[in-house]
Parts: structure tokens; sequence; C-alpha cells
């Protein structure tokens, strides 16, 4: 299954549009401090500045649904995750906030903010999915024959499905991003290892990829919609915090080692980037899966 010139075109315009609408148009009004660190705890967004930003994330799924239509609702969905990415690739690296606040205390109280912060960007991609289903229903005349209604290789009941790609991810993902993010370490006596600061352009990489395969094995062994690896994308801050994040490990690495250094990859990256990266990574694994599926139906 290749994609047609005009199928690639929307998918740009998709992201173009939320890049546009969500990404670049309201970044006067939230832009980072000083410290140019993209998060909430920094005090720059306020609550009135996040419902903006909800407008604008519907806005920005309903123009891009509109303009893929009939497809609207199933590419329209990037529109909001493009625009939650162009903060994310914008945003200083966390270390920034631990070389303003090296102790060991303030360290612990940044995680402890930051800890439930993806459930807020997850609401605002959310806002653009229902954006999305709402121009689908408006401008679409009749239903699209798509490929991606197919057997799993397991059949369970959708609670248990939910629940499994949900948990699955959550475990998956935490491995492949500390695996693809890892860049120069050192070995520490007692932490075994420190890795530096990855990248943003890293960072996406790792993500993407991550949830990508999630959205892979989701959608191929239980058929399980991108929405749900997506959805796990909320937890993961919250389960590296409560898994690495000790006061005796920070400790260490507040003593020996600069504030650019940390025990693992993921613990570098912000929650509005492992959101933003891995909506656009679960619908990218769900549709890859579609197009295996379809491959190894025609080899066979």
């Amino acid at each position: 299954m290749e994609l047609s010139w005009l199928m690639r075109i929307r998918i740009i315009a998709a992201l173009v549009i939320g890049g546009w609408l969500l990404g670049f148009l309201p970044w006067g009004i939230i832009k980072p401090d000083a410290a140019g660190v993209f998060s909430l705890l920094t005090g720059s967004v306020s609550i009135p500045d996040i419902l903006t930003c909800a407008v604008l994330a519907f806005a920005a799924g309903f123009a891009a649904s509109a303009v893929c239509t009939p497809y609207g609702g199933q590419i329209g969905i990037i529109a909001a995750p493009a625009g939650l990415a162009v903060w994310a690739l914008k945003s200083a690296p966390i270390s920034k906030l631990f070389q303003a606040a090296p102790s060991v205390q303030s360290r612990l109280d940044i995680y402890s903010k930051l800890k439930f912060e993806g459930f807020i960007w997850l609401a605002l991609a959310a806002c653009g999915f229902v954006g999305a289903l709402a121009a689908d229903r408006i401008f679409r005349r009749k239903p699209v024959d798509l490929p991606d209604n197919f057997k799993p290789v397991y059949k369970i009941p959708e609670f248990a499905q939910i629940a499994a790609t949900v948990i699955a991810t959550v475990l998956i993902a935490n491995v492949l991003i500390n695996a693809l993010a890892l860049g120069v370490g050192f070995l520490d006596p007692q932490l075994k290892r420190v890795v530096a600061q990855p990248t943003n352009a890293q960072i996406a990489f790792a993500v993407m990829v991550a949830f990508g395969v999630c959205g892979f094995l989701a959608k191929l062994f239980l058929s399980s919609k991108a929405i749900w690896p997506a959805m796990a994308s909320s937890i993961i801050t919250y389960y590296f915090t409560i898994s690495y994040v000790k006061s005796d490990t920070i400790t260490l690495l507040a003593q020996s080692w600069p504030a650019v250094f940390f025990y693992k990859p993921v613990m570098a990256v912000l929650p509005v980037q492992i959101v933003s990266f891995a909506c656009l990574g679960a619908v990218w694994g769900y549709w890859l899966a579609v197009r295996y599926h379809i491959w190894r139906t025609e080899q066979s």
C-alpha cells in the first residue's frame, strides 16, 4: 500500500496547519521565560493561555480535517500534536532548570511538578482530535472504505485490550526511549552509568520511534486504535518519576556530575516532548501495521 501524492499532500497540509495554528500563532503568549524551558512549572503559561490554546487545538484539528476530506478523521488528528511538537522543539532542555536550581531538593521539586503535566498536553491533543472528528462528520458525505479493519492476532475483550495496550506502551516506550535517546555517557561507580542531555532532535526521534513501535504492535496483535498508545504518553513522566527519581539517586547526581547529566535518558525529556511526538508516533505505527498486514496478506 503506497501513499499517493495526494495523500502525502494531505498529511503535509495537516502538519503545517497544526504547526502554524497551535505551534506558532500563540507562541507570543506562551513562550517560556528567560530559561527557555517549555513547562507549566515555569509559570509562563497561565490558565487563560491554556484555554486559548485549547480553542486553537480544536481549530487546528477542524481545519486540517476539513482540508483532508474525505480522510479528515484519519489525518486531521495529527494537527494538534504537530503544534505541540513545535513547542517541544523550540524548548530549551530541562537541564537548564537544574543548572539554575542545582540543589537536590530543587531537582526533586521540579520532577514532582512535572509528574502530571503530560495530562495537560494530552488534553490539548484531545481537543484537536475532537475538532478533527467534528469536521469529518460535517464535511464527509459518504463512508470511506479503509483497509484498517482486520482481525488481530490475539482477540481479547475490549477493556482488556485497552488496558494491555496502555500498560505495555508505558513499559515498552520507557525502554525504547532510554535506548534511542542514549547519547554521551560515562561510567559511575555507584549509578553504573550517567548520560548527557540529549538534543531535542534526538528526543523527537526516540519518542516517535518508541511510540511508533507501540502503535504498530498494538494494532497488529490487539487491533487497538492509535488513541490508546497515544494516551499512554501522559503516564510516562509519572512512571519514570516514581521509578527513577529517588532522593539518593538525585543526591549522587548532584554531588558528582554537572546538571546536564542524568541517570536515565528519559529523565531528560519534558512532558510536552513525550506527548507531542508520542501522538504522532502512535498514528504512524498504527498505519505501518495496516500496511504490513496488507503486504503479508498479498504475499501469502
